[in-house]
């Protein structure tokens, strides 16, 4: 299956389980792949036959800053669920990386990674 990929997308958002860390915005780096088959997109070179770059990066945009969110696993199965409700895609992975959660111990990031089908 072919992919498309959004990577690197940078969102200040409200994350974090403890009360304080939620209050204070930090960045998260978002990753997104879509399974989506670009044989029509590649066949007649018009843009009405792919998934819009842009669009998956709003969906995602919405999803991670609509709310505060105490799990990055709540924010990525948010963002999975908004690119799928939006896109006519066979599933989307979604990966976030904190950078700021380990910092302190000389971790680049952590993060998580889901994968979401279409049922």
């Amino acid at each position: 299956m072919d992919r498309i990929i959004v990577s690197g997308a940078r969102f200040s958002v409200h994350i974090g389980v403890p009360p304080h860390e939620r209050s204070i915005a930090q960045e998260v780096v978002l990753d997104i792949e879509v399974e989506f088959d670009v044989s029509r997109a590649a066949a007649t070179d018009h843009f009405a036959d792919t998934v819009d770059y842009s669009s998956i990066h709003e969906a995602a945009r919405r999803a991670a800053t609509a709310r505060p969110y105490s799990l990055v696993e709540a924010m990525a199965d948010g963002v999975a669920r908004a690119v799928l409700e939006r896109h006519p895609v066979e599933s989307v992975r979604v990966l976030i990386r904190k950078p700021a959660a380990l910092r302190d111990r000389g971790v680049e990031w952590a993060g998580v990674e889901i994968t979401r089908r279409r049922p």
